[in-house]
């Protein structure tokens, strides 16, 4: 009997001691805090305390913010991000915000919305370090984050059919990185043809955008490019313009006879508009062949603040070739891509604001944003007519300025001057980026002195908060007005701002993932046409005295602002000045490439064309990215 009762006390004792032990593990498993992102404080800059009712308050924005996810196809990792809008605050230009980044090992990561709802322009990529989560039970990668695939290979596969794929990746390497002067001798000396050029594009899309790494900058493809190539062989026209036979991609708001056109919206996904957009006919005429479109930020970035850059609706999210960690930037993020992985020789995008140049200067190309009302924006889907710019982003500024001949109309061919430096006076704008001597800082300056320039440093710009307010009020207004009217005068599928709004509730899985708040807020304005004008007109007024103060008082050819920072790139759109973005270098440990852009006087688009091709021919920074997992 005594036995019997010591035997069963031990098993009670053991029964509660491995309960207590499994418990006790399962709580601390649970309430465990995520690990967050390794940074240091150098990289991280200061900003203003965020207003935690603010901040719940946005995240109640958007009928299907209880389920916010964003999952991207890096390897095992996933991607956690904040987001870009194209429309920019100068608040946050100057803060410098951080676009924040978290990678794990499963297979999702909850998106989540960050500080103020102003839209948000000057974000930086961070350094992350992995988190050691389990992997979860959620649908695969290419099912949340990379649509329709068949869309684009179809016309892919159907075309490289007829070709020879292993005489192709032979003379794959003449290609990379190579500008159109070079592809054009290359086939006058019959080293290649148009015909081989667009099939290498196609297939580098087949191997690097829809497989491999999936960078997924590339939304639809012309199903006759490859004969109509062939047609311009056969031509052998001995006048031939400088962009004859040369294959171009356009962002996805750019309207087409051929392709769809959408702004990256579900609900427009097969619209293919009625003619041509002005600038594509400008195209065509001067012998260039149209090879696709390529993904943006749905909207130009005026779908909802939780959007992240690069992502739309219809095809998903792209990514930044440079690295899986960072941001892509920009709601022309897909031209950039194909225009930096050589996927075709020129890439078009659209500006409101920073649209162009961001994505240039995170992705390592040449991007230029022509003066307010040079090129035409007709036929282009429209965040706000009196700002949007059509702009090239190429690999060399030489490209950039014989697309933009083009677009303008322009009839001088002059070859740009390395000596358009000399004796130039050039102003290095002072902000919280580029305060910091680093060696890129460094490296700019010896570069812009070499080249001839006398360097101003110190240069300053005011802070003028009532211009954020006012801008992105004007735009919520604009974007009602322009959008309604151009979708009604091309008959598009969806009539009003408001049908698109409905359309978009009745899947907000795909169709509004991370929900629409911004589009909400253009459709609720109440401001009239009148009242817009002259906000338009004193926004206008003012950025332009003072960037015109600024040149004019230090007596500058141009004003440079370093990395991706530089409230220039708020004012400049507004007031209508040209805008140039260019390489100048790659951080030592993440790869991130950083970029220095020009800006000059309204309508010296040709000199300053000239300045960045000095500076780019004394510098070569440019590098290509290498295109495997990473």
């Amino acid at each position: 009997m005594k036995r019997r009762i010591i035997i069963i006390c031990a098993t009670v004792i053991t029964t509660f001691s491995v309960t207590g032990s499994y418990l006790y593990l399962t709580s601390q498993q649970t309430s465990a805090p995520e690990r967050t992102s390794s940074i240091s404080k150098k990289d991280l800059p200061t900003s203003k305390p965020k207003d935690s009712n603010k901040h719940d308050k946005d995240k109640k924005i958007g009928s299907n913010k209880e389920n916010f996810k964003l999952e991207t196809g890096f390897g095992n990792k996933t991607l956690e991000v904040g987001r870009l809008t194209g429309r920019v605050s100068q608040e946050s230009v100057n803060q410098n915000k951080n676009f924040e980044i978290k990678l794990a090992n499963d297979k999702t990561a909850e998106a989540k919305k960050k500080g103020s709802s102003k839209p948000k322009n000057n974000i930086i990529p961070r350094k992350v370090t992995p988190n050691k989560q389990e992997p979860t039970e959620e649908a695969p990668i290419q099912d949340i984050n990379f649509y329709d695939k068949e869309r684009v290979m179809n016309p892919i596969d159907a075309q490289l059919e007829s070709l020879d794929i292993a005489a192709l990746e032979e003379k794959e390497p003449l290609v990379i990185g190579a500008d159109i002067a070079k592809l054009q001798n290359l086939i006058a000396t019959n080293q290649l043809s148009y015909k081989e050029l667009a099939g290498i594009y196609l297939n580098r899309i087949k191997k690097h955008d829809q497989n491999g790494i999936m960078l997924n900058a590339i939304t639809e493809i012309n199903p006759t490019i490859i004969a109509e190539a062939e047609q311009l062989d056969n031509q052998n026209d001995p006048n031939k313009p400088a962009l004859y036979g040369m294959p171009v991609v356009l962002k996805d708001n750019i309207g087409t006879i051929t392709l769809p056109t959408s702004a990256g919206t579900v609900a427009l996904k097969d619209w293919v508009m009625e003619k041509d957009a002005a600038i594509v006919d400008k195209l065509k005429t001067n012998g260039a062949l149209i090879l696709g479109k390529t993904n943006m930020s749905e909207w130009a970035a005026a779908m909802d603040d939780g959007l992240p850059n690069g992502y739309s609706g219809k095809k998903g999210l792209s990514k930044n070739p440079y690295s899986s960690e960072l941001d892509p930037l920009g709601s022309s993020s897909g031209s950039a891509t194909a225009a930096t992985c050589d996927f075709a020789a020129i890439a078009i995008g659209t500006e409101t604001n920073g649209s162009i140049i961001l994505p240039a200067g995170a992705q390592s190309v040449v991007g230029f944003k022509p003066s307010q009302g040079l090129v035409s924006n007709e036929g282009i889907i429209p965040l706000s007519s009196r700002f949007d710019t059509p702009g090239p982003l190429t690999r060399t500024v030489t490209d950039a300025y014989l697309t933009t001949n083009v677009l303008m109309d322009e009839a001088n061919q002059t070859p740009l001057s390395k000596d358009a430096l000399k004796n130039k006076r050039i102003g290095l704008l002072s902000d919280d980026e580029s305060n910091e001597e680093t060696a890129i800082l460094k490296k700019i300056k010896k570069d812009l002195t070499n080249a001839g320039a006398t360097v101003i440093e110190g240069i300053t710009l005011e802070e003028l908060e009532q211009v954020d307010t006012d801008y992105i009020t004007l735009l919520n207004a604009d974007f009602k007005r322009d959008l309604n009217q151009f979708l009604q005068i091309n008959r598009s599928p969806m009539s009003t701002l408001e049908s698109i709004i409905a359309f978009n509730k009745t899947n907000p899985t795909r169709n509004m993932k991370f929900g629409q708040s911004e589009l909400v807020a253009s459709q609720n304005s109440t401001m009239t046409k009148q009242q817009a004008d002259n906000v338009a007109n004193e926004l206008i007024h003012i950025t332009q005295n003072e960037l015109d103060s600024v040149l004019q008082n230090e007596r500058l050819d141009a004003i440079v602002s370093a990395g991706v920072g530089g409230s220039v790139k708020f004012l400049a759109p507004i007031a209508g000045n040209p805008e140039l973005t260019i390489p100048a270098g790659y951080d030592n440990e993440s790869n991130q490439p950083k970029s220095l852009t020009f800006v000059s006087k309204r309508n010296t688009d040709i000199a300053l064309l000239n300045m960045g091709y000095a500076y780019e021919q004394i510098s070569k920074n440019r590098k290509n990215p290498i295109l495997t997992n990473q």
